[in-house]
């Protein structure tokens, strides 16, 4: 595990503050609370300071909302050995609609897939825009240079990006601790309510998820949102480059595991044993919500006893409910149920001597908890939908003296680490049923090979691998950030360039057109040039120093039209048309038509097959836009067109895919827009070059021209480019301030 660390102070960022507060003579203590978050930062903190290696030079600070804190108790009268404490303060008014409306009556049910139980209230998130605000406010108060800044849950997914606007500088990232649903859940939320969250988590510089399909479903979501390009979990923003990736938040493993031989957990396992005398033990505990799957688990269990009735007698369901938010009719509702359910079942089954379930409404202490862990045989852990679930993990952990057997619903986010577990749909009873009993025959030597490999995973993969893995990652991105920024058209690049072009006495720029100086439209006839950016290439052109190059994937009479009465070279259709200034348009080859006819059916078939695309006919190409398609459909029918294509061009060497932004385009005979260049510039010295595009077809461009050349990539993409402008009106500002 590599502990070295790429910060020098820690701040997390929460909804709540791991801490009760009790009075004292001196000020106020913290007293921890329970929970993953705060245990795992807690032994983070304790990490720290047995690691002689790291950088870290101050305490971890945690800021966030305690209940008990009056708007006039500051951070210096709170003493913690371990972090030092933020309190931020909202009023309980704003907080009910924040947290209590936007947080658990929408966001909580959305991505748990329950949307029927969604509230949907402008109130709700003018309130979660208010809350983010004031944590914000907070926060900047306390940033220092070398802070990481790490931002937490589904309550302030829109803090990253308002930190960013006030301090740009800020090394941020985010983790949720919740599933990230599919986009068709997501899109459920009022479009500026979903670019809200979306651009609000993007202002981190590293998202982290519990699982690939959270990531997946993220990424689909920012695509379809905002239609950023994303290619391989990184986002290219406008302004940054973001990653967004799979973080399996971990436990601390051996403090679970060796909790398991503490003489406190031994007198609760002696008070177990008498009560269940030879009877199998299957354990569950989850906190009263409806994402838990209690009353379907409830179900499952009596599936069981009725399929398999010679366990009964010989087998105790222990389900141990946390209470959670029970003032809450729905709540109110799901616990009646329960004690309903739990009282049927067992009127049904139970006598004089046994009582099929042994049900608890109550919070277990750690010993208690750890000692139902090692002496239960089953452990039935089934949400509908789980972030994560650490007790899944916890209960592998401390198979020390039963090594019992877990059953998992796939729905949980550790399913996807825990997959040596018995894996279940929560809502198939009979599969439920199936399972437990599966589990109480396993044989000792199969399930010996599963808990061996499930806990040598989470023991490896533990919460310090975990945290230093987010730390470790955000430090990565942050130097891909660094090296992008060194690249990005600047003060003092635009001033190096308006230098070197006022020096120049003969010069020549390449330019793309879209992308580059239009933006994309829905049609490519719709991308047209308006007169600001005309009066640059003008300005550009009246100056006899300079000639001016369009280049273009488009049919010549559309550039034609485009730059009339502008003294200009076009080159049109990526080479095959070119017209120098003052003369008439020439061919770089003959004109033929007959070869589409083997290119134009296929073409066609894929547009009927997805929607939103359409075929642009070309004197010289052919080419399929897909700008207007779903971006994840039309990626897997893109790789079938490209080798349909090359199926049929295999032969016909004079055939060529070209690769643009969102099209791709088939041509016929020996040009390109780089020989097409090039014949330009022959017997000609030029002191000042420059070329500027935004996709594939414009880096053969910047490969071929001389090291002196100034190449400029439009747009947050990796290139051979020597810069990159963030976008086409960055680079107008600079062809502006040459013209100037």
């Amino acid at each position: 595990m590599d502990n070295q660390l790429y910060f020098e102070r820690l701040v997390i960022v929460a909804y709540r503050l791991p801490y009760k507060f009790t009075k004292t003579k001196t000020g106020y203590k913290a007293v921890q609370n329970s929970g993953g978050l705060v245990s795992a930062i807690l032994a983070l903190s304790e990490k720290f300071n047995e690691n002689n290696n790291n950088k870290i030079k101050n305490k971890i600070v945690w800021a966030g909302i305690s209940d008990q804190l009056q708007e006039n108790l500051s951070p210096k009268d709170i003493y913690n050995e371990h972090f030092d404490i933020i309190p931020i303060t909202i009023s309980p008014q704003l907080n009910e609609l924040f947290y209590g409306g936007f947080c658990n009556d929408l966001i909580w049910p959305l991505f748990h897939y329950f949307p029927s139980y969604s509230v949907f209230k402008s109130e709700y998130f003018n309130a979660y825009e208010e809350a983010n605000s004031k944590f914000c406010d907070e926060i900047v108060k306390i940033i220092k240079p070398g802070d990481l800044i790490w931002v937490h849950d589904y309550h302030l997914m829109l803090l990253p990006e308002m930190i960013r606007n006030k301090v740009p500088g800020a090394n941020t990232c985010f983790f949720l601790h919740i599933p990230f649903p599919s986009f068709e859940i997501f899109r459920l939320l009022p479009r500026h309510w979903r670019e809200s969250i979306i651009n609000g988590m993007l202002g981190a510089d590293l998202i982290g998820f519990h699982t690939h399909d959270y990531t997946q479903h993220f990424i689909q979501s920012v695509k379809r949102t905002t239609g950023f390009e994303c290619r391989q979990n990184i986002i290219y923003t406008p302004n940054k480059l973001v990653k967004a990736d799979a973080f399996p938040i971990g436990i601390d493993f051996d403090k679970f595991h060796d909790s398991c031989l503490n003489s406190n957990v031994f007198i609760e396992k002696q008070k177990i044993k008498r009560h269940l005398s030879s009877q199998k033990l299957i354990f569950s505990v989850d906190r009263l919500d409806y994402s838990k799957g209690l009353l379907l688990r409830l179900k499952g269990y009596e599936t069981f006893l009725e399929k398999y009735p010679k366990w009964q007698t010989k087998v105790v369901f222990n389900m141990v409910v946390v209470p959670s938010r029970d003032n809450i009719t729905k709540y109110k509702k799901l616990k009646k149920e329960i004690e309903y359910s739990v009282g049927r079942i067992n009127g049904k089954y139970s006598s004089l001597e046994w009582r099929p379930i042994i049900y608890q409404y109550k919070s277990l202490n750690f010993n208690e908890m750890i000692a139902l862990y090692d002496l239960s045989d089953v452990g039935l852990i089934t949400p509908l939908r789980d972030g994560m679930n650490l007790v899944a993990k916890e209960y592998i952990a401390c198979q020390i003296e039963n090594k019992g057997v877990l059953i998992l619903s796939e729905m949980a986010g550790a399913a996807s680490e825990l997959n040596e577990a018995i894996l279940i749909n929560p809502s198939d009873n009979i599969e439920m049923a199936d399972a437990i009993n599966s589990a109480l025959e396993m044989t000792p030597e199969e399930n010996k090979q599963r808990l061996e490999s499930m806990q040598k995973r989470i023991s490896s993969y533990n919460v310090f691998t975990w945290a230093f893995d987010f730390f470790k990652q955000t430090s990565e991105i942050k130097e891909q950030q660094n090296k992008m920024n060194i690249r990005f058209i600047n003060k003092g690049t635009s001033d190096q360039f308006i230098s070197a072009y006022q020096k120049a006495k003969h010069r020549i720029l390449f330019l793309d057109y879209d992308g580059t100086l239009v933006s994309f439209a829905k049609y490519p006839e719709l991308a047209t040039m308006d007169k600001n950016t005309l009066k640059i290439i003008r300005d550009l052109s009246d100056d006899s120093k300079n000639k001016i190059v369009i280049i273009s994937g488009r049919e010549k009479d559309f550039l034609e039209k485009q730059f009339n009465g502008v003294n200009i070279t076009l080159i049109a259709e990526h080479g095959y048309f070119i017209k120098k200034t003052g003369e008439n348009w020439e061919t770089a080859i003959p004109t033929v038509e007959y070869w589409k006819e083997d290119v134009i059916p296929i073409l066609s078939e894929y547009v009927n097959r997805c929607s939103g695309t359409f075929i642009e006919e070309k004197t010289g190409s052919i080419a399929w836009h897909y700008r207007n398609a779903d971006s994840d459909y039309v990626q897997l029918r893109l790789h079938e067109l490209r080798d349909n294509l090359a199926e049929i061009i295999r032969h016909k060497t004079n055939f060529e895919i070209l690769e643009g932004n969102k099209v791709l385009e088939v041509k016929c005979g020996k040009y390109d827009t780089v020989q097409t260049a090039f014949s330009l510039m022959k017997n000609e010295s030029f002191d000042f070059i420059l070329a500027a595009g935004d996709d594939s077809s414009d880096e053969f461009l910047f490969k071929a021209l001389p090291d002196s050349a100034i190449t400029i990539r439009v747009g947050l993409i990796p290139t051979i480019a020597k810069y990159n402008a963030t976008n086409f009106s960055n680079l107008l500002n600079l062809l502006k301030s040459l013209s100037e």
